[in-house]
C-alpha cells in the first residue's frame, strides 16, 4: 500500500515479464503519482497503477498473482484463497529482519503474521542455507521457501558499460580508471559516518586517488543523506537516487566496493571482485541490529581502522594483489547458490504453478 519506488527485486522481474511474457499481463503498482507519471512516458500508461484510487485497487484485488520485495499492495485480511502471493524480498538477511529483528513488538509480530505471512505462498531466497532463517523471519514453514535466487541478480550481471556511469557521474573518460562504489548502510541510531578515521585527510585521499586513478563513488542508503561538500572533489563523488535510481544494473562497473553492513556486498559476491569493510561502530551496530551470522567470518574482506590502511588496500586491489580471494568465493558458495540469471526460472516456476491450478 505504500510503494512509492520503481526499484528491487520487483522491478527487474516486472520489466523481464514486460519483455518476455507477452500472454501475461504485468501491472506495476506506484502510489507516486509523479514517478507513475515518469515511468508511464518511458514504459507506457497501461502498465502502472496505484492502489490508493478506486480502479487501481479493484486491478490489484483482482489479480491472481501479487510480487512484492517489501509489503503487499493491498492490506486485506482475508483476500483470494487461491491468489499466489510471491515475496522476492531484497536482499540477503547478512542482519536479522522482520520478526527476527529484536525491536518489533507482540502488536507488530501479531499484525505482521495476521496480514503478511499468512499470505505468502512463497518467499524467494538464494541458497538452502538460508531457508531456516527466512522462513523464522517471516513466519512460515520452510517448504514455502524457495531457492530460485534474486531477479536483480539478472542487473548485476547483465548490466549497463562503464562509460555509461562515467557519464551519470560526470567523470572525464581515461584509460585505467579504478572505480570503487562506497555504499554504506543506514543506522537507525545515528548518521553515518563516511571515511571515518581518527586521521582523516581529504587532501591527502584526493592526492592518492589522483595518483592512482582511482574514483570512490559514494552512494547513501535511500533514508539517509550527508553534506557531500564535506567529501566531494575531482576523484571522489556521490551517486545517489537522484544521479542512478537503481545501483544493481551499475554494479558491474566498479572494481572494488567498501559497505558496512549493507547486505549490497552480498550480491557483489556475484562478480568476485574486492571488498573492503568499514565497521567502525560494530559493537554498537551489532547490539541495536543484530546480525544472523558472524560479521567476521562472512565479510570477506580487510577492514582497516586508519586512513593509511584505507588507501593501502585500495592501491594493492588496484594493482591485482588480492588475499582474500579465497575467503570471498567460500562466502559466495554458501549465499549464492543460485549466482546466475534467474527472472525466467522464476516465471517459469510461477506459470507451472498457476497451470497446475487451473488443472484441477
Amino acid at each position: 500500500m505504500d510503494n512509492n519506488n520503481f526499484n528491487y527485486n520487483s522491478k527487474y522481474l516486472f520489466l523481464f515479464a514486460k519483455e518476455h511474457l507477452p500472454q501475461v499481463r504485468s501491472l506495476f503498482v506506484i502510489n507516486d503519482q509523479k514517478k507513475r507519471e515518469h515511468l508511464a512516458e518511458k514504459y507506457g500508461a497501461e502498465y502502472f497503477i496505484d492502489a490508493q484510487s478506486k480502479e487501481g485497487l479493484v486491478q490489484v484485488l483482482e489479480a491472481g498473482v501479487w510480487f512484492t520485495s517489501a509489503g503487499l499492495p493491498a492490506y486485506e485480511w482475508s483476500g483470494r484463497s487461491d491468489r499466489i502471493v510471491v515475496n522476492l524480498w531484497h536482499g540477503i538477511p547478512l542482519k536479522k529482519i522482520v520478526l527476527m529483528e529484536e525491536h518489533f513488538g507482540i502488536i507488530q509480530r501479531m499484525y505482521f503474521k495476521r496480514i503478511f505471512s499468512r499470505k505468502y505462498t512463497d518467499i524467494l531466497t538464494t541458497s538452502e542455507k538460508l531457508i531456516p532463517i527466512m522462513a523464522r523471519s517471516f513466519g512460515v514453514s520452510e517448504d514455502k521457501i524457495r531457492v530460485w535466487g534474486q531477479p536483480r541478480n539478472d542487473a548485476i550481471l547483465e548490466g549497463y558499460s562503464r562509460e555509461e556511469l562515467m557519464k551519470k557521474a560526470g567523470i572525464l573518460e581515461e584509460d585505467g580508471e579504478t572505480m570503487i562504489l562506497y555504499a554504506p548502510t543506514y543506522r537507525d541510531s545515528g548518521s553515518t559516518r563516511l571515511f571515518p578515521f581518527p586521521d582523516y585527510d581529504k587532501e591527502r585521499i584526493e592526492e592518492f586517488l589522483k595518483e592512482k586513478k582511482c574514483h570512490i563513488c559514494i552512494r547513501m542508503h535511500l533514508e539517509e543523506r550527508v553534506d557531500e561538500t564535506q567529501f566531494l572533489s575531482s576523484h571522489v563523488h556521490f551517486i545517489n537516487e537522484d544521479v542512478i535510481d537503481d545501483i544493481a544494473q551499475w554494479m558491474g562497473c566498479f572494481d572494488l566496493l567498501i559497505t558496512d553492513y549493507s547486505s549490497i556486498y552480498l550480491d557483489y559476491l556475484l562478480l568476485d571482485r574486492p571488498m573492503l569493510f568499514l565497521p567502525y561502530d560494530k559493537e554498537e551496530y551489532l547490539r541495536d541490529r543484530g546480525m544472523n551470522y558472524s560479521y567476521d567470518k562472512v565479510t570477506p574482506g580487510p577492514k582497516p581502522s586508519t586512513q593509511e590502511e584505507f588507501l593501502y588496500y585500495i592501491e594493492e586491489f588496484s594493482v591485482g594483489r588480492d588475499d582474500f580471494r579465497k575467503h570471498r568465493r567460500q562466502c559466495n558458495r554458501y549465499f549464492n547458490q543460485v549466482n546466475g540469471i534467474c527472472c525466467q526460472a522464476i516465471t517459469e516456476n510461477i506459470l507451472e504453478r498457476i497451470r497446475e491450478k487451473e488443472g484441477k
